[in-house]
């Protein structure tokens, strides 16, 4: 049995693959931390309407509607989901034009390792389950 078949999975090694990138693209970042004029990039964040987009194959949508009048309209948020790293606004740059600030990097690294080891704790308890359901231990 292929385990990337499973919707779950497929969905935890999706965002494995994404966190992997940000990792790339923070390291690159504080790489050029005395490059003069480098901007620091991050990559779009995923969103549940891009994988709700792909689980329904492109296919109909679900319809979204509002039961009270101080609910969230539908659309009226809009997200949009890519792997390609994006230029950062910076808060301030320094002499050399630079904008990367170290501290602002090595906490999105540190938040982006915090989320790897969430979705590897999930895969494996979601493989342990399958295992017992499966008789295996």
């Amino acid at each position: 049995m292929d385990l990337a078949s499973l919707p779950l999975f497929s969905a935890l090694g999706k965002k494995m693959g994404w966190l992997n990138e940000r990792q790339k693209v923070l390291t690159e970042n504080i790489a050029n931390a005395d490059t003069p004029g480098y901007r620091p990039k991050d990559l779009k964040k995923p969103t549940f309407k891009s994988h709700l987009d792909e689980f329904n194959g492109g296919g109909p949508t679900l319809q979204l509607r509002t039961s009270d009048k101080g609910h969230v309209k539908p659309g009226q948020i809009d997200f949009q989901d890519s792997m390609t790293p994006e230029l950062q606004k910076a808060a301030s740059f320094k002499p050399n034009g630079n904008a990367v600030s170290l501290e602002d990097e090595l906490t999105k690294m540190a938040e982006t390792q915090i989320e790897y080891s969430m979705v590897t704790n999930l895969y494996r308890k979601h493989t342990a389950l399958l295992k017992t359901a499966l008789g295996r231990k």
